[in-house]
């Protein structure tokens, strides 16, 4: 239990996922940190990477806030413009091609 703050002060000033995410892990097994765990976890989540975020929420079952779903909605719309776009340059660049052909 004396070594609970200090991986705290660790977990909360480094944010690589191959430190931190073991030591999570660690604290939300123990008895005696599982709700520290989850807490500091959600008042640092912004401070970790996107994905290392994701799967320490992962592997504490953090639920998702709503403003992930909205980000994740926006970036399904931008990614299935970008796609949109990819087919309408290959559609014009086909047609050209066969103009070129005949």
């Amino acid at each position: 239990s004396g070594i609970i703050p200090t991986v705290i002060r660790f977990i909360t000033t480094q944010g690589r996922m191959k430190f931190v995410r073991p030591l999570y892990r660690a604290l939300y097994k123990s008895e005696m940190g599982k709700e520290i765990a989850v807490k500091t976890f959600l008042a640092n989540r912004d401070f970790y990477h996107p994905i290392a975020s994701k799967m320490v929420a992962t592997d504490m079952s953090v639920g998702k806030t709503e403003e992930d779903g909205e980000s994740k909605s926006k970036k399904k719309g931008i990614s299935l413009m970008a796609v949109g776009a990819v087919v309408v340059v290959a559609a014009a660049v086909g047609i050209a091609l066969r103009r070129g052909k005949r």
